[in-house]
């Protein structure tokens, strides 16, 4: 809302600083518009003309200015400008200084949205100094109307603040709500597509899928499905690292990016999870395929060849898990499939899973939600057996 009534030639990335500089640009051309008008003489004084010089000075090198390599507390330059700029119009002019009193809480509003109550209290001494410069005199009168006002600029600014806060909270849930499965907690396709984009040389890509769990659909129930389904959201968010990311990829199909490690201690993470969901008694195992990031494959690329070897642990029979052939290193852990007959096993069920399947591209992401992505995903502990991370 407020972008919209800045000039295109002021617009930047920072919504403060665009939002400052039309606080100074505002100020200085409404006193040029009616300083004619209060004074009488239809003309602007030398003093006023100077004061909104400055301000426009201070406008045109704020366009200059890299804000991006400044703190954020340095866009309360714009406030305290425009305090002085009201202070010198109470010292060099008169009669006309205290019609502007009303920027003052417009002031406060923009620190309340952009610094918060604590730098609103911090302000306020100089605001009340700007008052008295504008009001004239400092009388008893006018000391009680200054507590009034500086309470109110005070309540302003906090509310603005706690508004501000809330709307914050609202937005971050909304986001990850978006980006949340909400069935198994994980991510979803939406912020897997963003968390690919994200990917490096040396990460690793898998792409694991649950055995037979149609069949637990049509013995159990979709209710039973779907508690699988979370239960296994959960082992998974047990076993990842906080710099790894899940998500459900569709159906029973999920996808897990494991940042800097290679397939041999990727497979050793897949075989404590393996074991870790063993012990879960659902009697339901699973399968992946491993792929990695080397740079010269993208995104989708990756992800096929990860899908292509999860289609060869299910071809060889299931439970077990496998590298894409360009991957494989020479000595792998051994990660044998479980010997335990899967009690859901049927002629129905066992039927092989077909071949020829491609990825399709991902979409394209918004910029939002690749930020909000590119942290990472669930975080826990990763547990391993065997090789040890390279973090």
């Amino acid at each position: 809302m407020l972008r919209r009534l800045v000039p295109a030639w002021l617009r930047t990335d920072d919504l403060a600083v665009e939002t400052g500089q039309l606080l100074l640009l505002a100020t200085g051309g409404m006193a040029l518009a009616t300083a004619p008008l209060l004074t009488g003489s239809g003309a602007v004084g030398h003093p006023l003309a100077a004061v909104c010089g400055i301000l426009l000075l201070v406008e045109g090198a704020s366009l200059w200015v890299s804000w991006a390599a400044l703190p954020h507390w340095a866009t309360l330059v714009f406030p305290i400008t425009t305090l002085a700029a009201l202070a010198a119009i109470g010292l060099t002019t008169t009669g006309i200084a205290d019609a502007y009193v009303g920027v003052i809480p417009l002031l406060f509003v923009y620190i309340g949205i952009f610094h918060g109550a604590r730098s609103a209290a911090l302000v306020l001494p100089l605001a009340s100094v700007t008052y008295v410069t504008m009001v004239g005199t400092l009388t008893a009168n006018t000391a009680v109307r200054l507590l009034v006002y500086g309470t109110v600029w005070l309540a302003v600014a906090a509310l603005m603040s706690f508004m501000i806060e809330q709307q914050r909270a609202v937005t971050d849930r909304l986001e990850a709500a978006a980006l949340t499965d909400p069935l198994t907690t994980l991510g979803n396709r939406r912020g897997l597509d963003a968390r690919l984009t994200t990917m490096t040389p040396g990460d690793c890509v898998v792409i694991c899928d649950l055995d037979h769990f149609k069949a637990v659909n049509d013995t159990r129930g979709h209710a039973a499905g779907d508690a699988v389904l979370g239960l296994f959201g959960a082992t998974v968010t047990q076993h990842l690292r906080r710099r790894d990311y899940a998500a459900r990829f569709g159906g029973e199909e999920f996808a897990f990016v494991l940042a800097r490690t290679e397939p041999a201690q990727a497979l050793a993470a897949l075989t404590s999870l393996r074991a870790e969901w063993g012990a879960a008694g659902t009697g339901v195992t699973f399968s992946a395929g491993l792929a990695m990031v080397d740079g010269t494959r993208t995104a989708a690329a990756v992800l096929a060849a990860a899908d292509a070897a999860l289609y060869r642990a299910k071809s060889d029979g299931r439970d077990r898990f496998r590298v894409d052939l360009a991957d494989a290193p020479a000595v792998l852990p051994t990660a044998p499939p479980s010997t335990a007959p899967h009690p859901l096993t049927s002629s129905a069920g066992a039927s092989a899973v077909s071949a020829g399947r491609t990825m399709p591209p991902g979409p394209t992401v918004p910029a939002d939600v690749h930020r909000r992505a590119s942290r990472g995903g669930r975080t826990a502990v990763l547990a391993t057996t065997g090789a040890s991370s390279r973090a």
